[in-house]
């Protein structure tokens, strides 16, 4: 693959990754059938990176398999039907299915032969795509890139290969499902179109927004994007900047807050520096799906809140080093109800025993790895959050959505009953006991 190629294959799978984050707020059924293939493929790679380093645990079963797909959105006519031969064929997965179409074996190459990236493009071409959809995550690439001038924008998708009216539509679409956005410019007496994931409500480039800042208000925001750096999972009330700045930075894309709250509301916010993405590639599951910002919430949170005299975690660094050497820490009260979410993305997995504590068992130790050199940079014990004690974690609100998170309630409920149901087939898998296999 040329340097050219490679550079494309990148965006493209980046802009996958968008759509995919955006899904849940895609809900028009005309806008939803525009762009099936790609929320297909999001979801697809969602489920693969699910079912990545479970094979060296257990056995895939198919009612394991299956509960990883509904966590990823997908149902069972689809992932039969669909996602798994078009897994297949791109060589993420190898499977075989009995007479009765259930699941008899499944072997996942999720990183093996490609990056991620590249795997999930060749994944997205497997399926097909028409040109509006390659046009439309241009759109979708290039408003993430830079804020640019509606002409400017519409310019940069058809020096890619697209005709003037392939590009307006792809805007115009970009537009309806809210992954670009645009705001009038008086310089440029035109729009200018963004990307609010990245951009937020700010559609100047940071150099100009900073430029206009007052000195005080830039040192601080730049000083605050250094302190970010350097301690990566900071909680956000040890931030040394008012809450004013702190929005801005949000909003101009200086510092990513990543929120965990629990069921009764309690929140934990911790904040990263954008600049960590540059290290991504060395997660083959993909830091795109947050599994990293997600495995430390967690672990920090497990600290800052987690009931006292059930296993709080002291030192999240010594629990993640022993984790990775051990591939397995407990028993500990906490652990069986604490790390839903960490269950239900693949990243481990929680055994319980008889005496109603459970056993922590890493499933993806390239996370806990990657995870673990931000862990340690956060050196200063005061740190920790000075929260209620006894709150188990119930939902990860990403950078992304964090302006526009909505309450738990019931879906909380639906989340931990199917959970549980991930954890019986996760333990029937080990014992090898399906009665289908």
């Amino acid at each position: 693959m040329d340097d050219e190629r490679r550079d494309e294959v990148k965006r493209l799978g980046r802009a996958v990754v968008f759509v995919h984050q955006h899904d849940h707020k895609i809900t028009g059924p005309l806008v939803r059938a525009e762009v099936e293939v790609l929320l297909l493929t999001g979801k697809a790679m969602d489920f693969a990176a699910r079912l990545k380093g479970h094979q060296n645990l257990v056995l895939l079963t198919h009612d394991l398999v299956v509960s990883y797909a509904k966590h990823a959105g997908l149902g069972g006519l689809e992932l039969i039907n669909t996602v798994l031969p078009a897994l297949k064929n791109t060589g993420l997965i190898d499977y075989r299915v009995d007479d009765a179409n259930r699941i008899s074996s499944l072997e996942e190459y999720v990183g093996v032969s490609a990056s991620v990236t590249e795997q999930t493009v060749a994944l997205l071409e497997s399926l097909r795509p028409h040109r509006s959809d390659l046009a439309f995550l241009h759109s979708v690439e290039i408003g993430a890139i830079a804020p640019l001038a509606a002409s400017q924008h519409l310019n940069e998708i058809v020096t890619r290969g697209f005709t003037e009216q392939e590009a307006e539509q792809a805007l115009r679409l970009a537009r309806a499902v809210g992954l670009n956005r645009d705001s009038a410019s008086e310089e440029l007496n035109e729009l200018v179109v963004f990307s609010p994931y990245v951009w937020g409500t700010k559609q100047l480039s940071l150099a100009t927004f900073l430029g206009k800042l007052p000195a005080n208000e830039r040192d601080a925001l730049l000083g605050m994007s250094e302190q970010v750096l350097s301690a990566p999972g900071l909680h956000l009330s040890k931030l040394k900047a008012t809450p004013a700045i702190i929005r801005s930075a949000t909003n101009a894309g200086l510092i990513q807050a990543a929120t965990v709250q629990s069921a009764t509301g309690i929140s934990s916010t911790y904040v990263f520096s954008p600049l960590m993405e540059a290290e991504d590639n060395a997660c083959t599951t993909t830091e795109a799906f947050h599994l990293r910002k997600l495995f430390v919430a967690h672990m920090l949170f497990g600290r800052d809140a987690a009931a006292l005299g059930r296993g709080r975690i002291e030192d999240p660094g010594t629990l993640v080093e022993a984790l990775l050497r051990k591939g397995v820490v407990g028993p500990a009260t906490n652990i069986k109800s604490d790390y839903h979410l960490l269950e239900a993305a693949g990243v481990v997995a929680v055994e319980p025993n008889d005496q109603g504590r459970a056993y922590l068992r890493l499933v993806k130790p390239e996370i806990a790895e990657s995870a673990l050199t931000w862990i340690r940079r956060i050196t200063d014990t005061s740190g920790a959050a000075d929260l209620t004690r006894g709150e188990r974690p119930a939902t990860f609100i990403t950078p992304e959505d964090g302006r526009t998170a909505e309450s738990l309630g019931a879906s909380h409920e639906i989340m931990v009953a199917s959970v549980e149901e991930l954890r019986k087939e996760m333990q029937r898998a080990a014992r090898r006991d399906d009665p289908w296999a």
